[in-house]
């Protein structure tokens, strides 16, 4: 919450990109009461192919007619890691579960171990 609501104060676009469908993405949002905070939602349903492919972070760049200079990912899973990897865009890993691979960790512009400390970044 501490992230989003920088980001909102200081007016930076901010997206959820999900595999999940729309319907799953507008249940989660509803439960956790986090809608207001995101310019947008993009779903599974909007894109052709899921993560890893890179085509809901290309589809987002789109949306918000930015070039992949001005995005960056916040990510968890192995997939959006490799999908936003494969658009050019900085990932930002905040592992939940698992651990990213040596790899993946270089290839990120950071690992925080929270989204909040991601704030230091803007």
């Amino acid at each position: 919450m501490e992230l989003l609501k920088f980001l909102k104060q200081h007016d930076i676009k901010r997206f959820i990109t999900t595999s999940s469908t729309r319907d799953i993405l507008m249940l989660n949002i509803k439960n956790v009461g986090i809608k207001d905070y995101f310019t947008g939602l993009i779903s599974g349903d909007d894109v052709s192919n899921n993560k890893p492919a890179p085509d809901i972070y290309l589809h987002a760049l789109d949306v918000t007619n930015a070039s992949p200079e001005e995005a960056v990912i916040f990510e968890d899973s192995t997939s959006g890691i490799e999908a936003g990897l494969a658009a050019n865009i900085d990932v930002v890993i905040v592992p939940d579960l698992l651990q990213p691979s040596k790899e993946m960790a270089k290839q990120s512009v950071a690992v925080l171990p929270s989204l909040a400390d991601a704030i230091a970044m803007f």
